[in-house]
């Protein structure tokens, strides 16, 4: 059955489905779940189906006899909850299909009344899809590991409350939603996305041990951050050894006036001893040529560091975070190319499964390439077109296996050799 804009009632062993573009009101402004289960289906983001409940009180939504829940498996299938105006515990009734019970409860400590809003989803083990919406990046802070899959939990959930809002929030998951490797029995977290400012910005909050298998299990204490009723706030569960990263928004490095200039950006530093800016010309060894001091904030930081580099080759660039722990974490490379001669320069990385050959040439060029093993055996070959001016051509190299590689690389006006260490 399809309600849209219907007054309700729910009891007994039935199923009701809220569709697609519809706002469904509890009778009495309140819903009772007797053994039942009400599907909402159909919502997305952008046109989202609601389950009112102007009933301002926790027994607004209660679950009697042997239960039922409210089935939400979707972003934009929310439930609408007009809260009164007084601190107190409000306990959403989420479950999976007819199966799984998987409350969400607000911990509402602020005594405005408070518009609630809130839906929650199971995703695939491979990335965490469907993402929330305005999420952009599931990257680990642990060097080459997607988080997606090695340390967040299979579950998003989605909140929406006005400003001025305090409260906590304790959420629930199935244990075969942990596929995490990072320490799949160990300590979890809750982390929020922030979305106007595009960053996970701030650490981990809440705890709970993680479950796996049958059952269910818990993180507790998550602190709700509110950014106004309309303003989704997504949260998911990471392992508290490894969660999802200080956002470097922005890292680059070009010539200014002679001069090489090194500028980024992060937001959100928890718990960073020092930030280190490291050099290398091939990849291999690396030297600290500054470190900086980090806000330990959770506000946008800009760093900035000037030298002078008589190189005529490409000059590579990351970060090393050290944590307070004795941990370090080390960022995505960048590269400039040299202030001085070198107008015709070849260069090549391993980065994420391809050989990324950087370039810059006077004129259009053809560049042709040879891979070697460490026995001298050429396992890949092949040309390419390089445009005039800087550009960057990525060879996948999935096939290969770990081990030392010998890179090398022409055009007609020069010859560029490299070892690649490829590492998966």
């Amino acid at each position: 059955m399809y309600f849209k804009n219907k007054i309700i009632s729910v009891s007994f062993y039935v199923q009701l489905l809220v569709a697609f573009g519809s706002h469904a009101n509890a009778q009495n402004n309140a819903v009772v779940l007797n053994g039942a289960f009400i599907n909402l289906n159909g919502g997305t983001f952008a046109n989202p189906v609601y389950l009112v409940v102007n009933n301002g009180l926790p027994a607004a939504i209660s679950r009697t006899g042997s239960g039922g829940h409210i089935i939400s498996e979707q972003e934009g299938n929310y439930v609408l909850w007009n809260t009164s105006a007084a601190a107190n515990n409000f306990i959403f009734p989420f479950g999976y299909s007819t199966t799984t019970y998987l409350p969400a409860t607000v911990h509402k400590t602020s005594s405005a009344a408070s518009s609630i809003t809130m839906s929650t989803w199971g995703t695939a083990a491979s990335g965490n899809l469907p993402w929330a919406n305005l999420v952009l990046t599931m990257n680990s802070n642990a060097t080459g590991l997607p988080a997606a899959v090695s340390s967040v939990i299979d579950r998003w959930w989605q909140a929406m409350e006005p400003v001025g809002f305090t409260g906590t929030l304790d959420v629930t998951y199935r244990g075969v939603e942990n596929t995490t490797t990072t320490a799949p029995a160990g300590t979890f977290n809750g982390q929020e996305w922030i979305n106007a400012s595009a960053v996970w910005g701030f650490a981990g909050t809440g705890t709970g041990t993680g479950v796996t298998g049958a059952g269910t299990g818990t993180v507790t204490g998550i602190t709700m951050v509110p950014y106004g009723a309309t303003f989704s706030s997504p949260y998911v569960l990471s392992a508290a050894t490894d969660p999802l990263p200080i956002e470097l928004v922005s890292f680059t490095a070009q010539c200014n006036s002679g001069n090489v200039k090194v500028e980024w950006k992060d937001a959100s530093e928890t718990n960073v001893t020092n930030i280190e800016l490291q050099r290398s010309t091939d990849l291999n060894i690396w030297s600290t040529i500054y470190t900086a001091t980090p806000s330990n904030t959770h506000s946008l930081t800009s760093y900035n560091y000037s030298y002078v580099d008589n190189s005529t080759s490409t000059i590579y660039y990351r970060l090393k975070t050290n944590n307070d722990n004795g941990g370090a974490d080390l960022s995505a490379i960048v590269y400039c190319i040299p202030c001085k001669g070198g107008n015709s320069n070849l260069s090549a990385y391993y980065f994420d499964n391809n050989v990324n050959v950087i370039s810059h040439f006077d004129t259009d060029s053809k560049v042709n390439y040879n891979v070697f093993d460490a026995y001298g055996k050429r396992v890949m070959v092949g040309e390419y077109d390089a445009a005039q001016g800087t550009s960057i051509f990525s060879l996948p190299v999935y096939e290969l296996s770990n081990g030392i590689y010998f890179f090398n690389a022409f055009s007609e006006n020069t010859f560029y050799n490299q070892k690649i260490i490829i590492t998966k």
